[in-house]
């Protein structure tokens, strides 16, 4: 895998991103409205005459706040299942994929939607919700990758040593899948956070004046033509998300 320069970039980005902005992105200014890229506003302003790279930043720390929750909820979990079910084998490695196919057979959209219905859509419920789908998923996949470990020789010899199975889990089994389920993580926080701007380009906002990216897409629609780059920006933001998960998680 390469190393996660990528990430940890997009990490700190997201982090002054949610601490600092050098405008109040809420702050309307009617009489500064579509003024265009300057020293002062570096992607200028909407028709509210309000700071577009302030507000993209806002965005981007709400949009970073999803993709923690997809990554702690979906990936710990679905990569303990999958890796507990396969070495437990039985009844338990029966019940545990079972269970976790719930998560499969309804749509990521339906889960969040649903979320987002009963709560509200912020980062957090937005990403709690993208989490628990993509646990099944991230089972399958743990599992068949946990299988293949558990037939090498190594394991043979771990076992006829005594070692418990949770031992073998967390001393040989992680160890050798984290690699490829890190390169599938990546994929899952990308579809996450383009799902997270499609909730919240069709209006499931809690509050839809918070500047989520798919916000500001749905928001700006209306000046495609007359003031594109409106649209531009926050879309090339959240392409440019996309991107560095998946380059940075590419094993290859």
């Amino acid at each position: 895998m390469k190393p996660p320069y990528g990430i940890v970039l997009l990490t700190i980005l997201i982090c002054l991103s949610g601490l600092w902005q050098p405008f109040d992105p809420d702050a309307i200014d009617v009489f500064h409205k579509f003024t265009p890229s300057n020293s002062e506003h570096l992607l200028g302003t909407d028709h509210l005459g309000r700071d577009l790279f302030s507000r993209i930043m806002v965005g981007g720390w709400r949009t970073g706040i999803v993709l923690l929750c997809v990554a702690l909820v979906g990936f710990i979990n679905g990569s303990l299942l999958g890796s507990l079910a396969a070495i437990l084998g039985g009844w338990a490695e029966e019940a545990i994929l079972r269970a976790t196919q719930i998560f499969i057979t309804i749509p990521t959209l339906i889960i969040a939607l649903s979320a987002a219905a009963v709560f509200g859509l912020s980062p957090v419920t937005g990403g709690l919700a993208l989490g628990l789908a993509a646990i099944g998923q991230q089972t399958l996949m743990a599992h068949g990758l946990t299988k293949r470990v558990l037939a090498q020789p190594f394991i043979t010899a771990a076992y006829s040593l005594g070692i418990s199975p949770i031992a073998i889990l967390f001393r040989h089994v992680l160890p050798n899948t984290f690699p490829t389920l890190f390169t599938y993580l990546g994929n899952q926080m990308g579809s996450a956070a383009v799902a997270y701007a499609s909730l919240a380009f069709i209006g499931l906002g809690a509050d839809p004046s918070k500047p989520d990216w798919g916000g500001m897409l749905f928001e700006y629609r209306m000046f495609i033509f007359d003031h594109p780059s409106l649209m531009i920006w926050p879309g090339v933001a959240l392409s440019l998300v996309v991107l560095t998960l998946h380059n940075t998680f590419d094993p290859e």
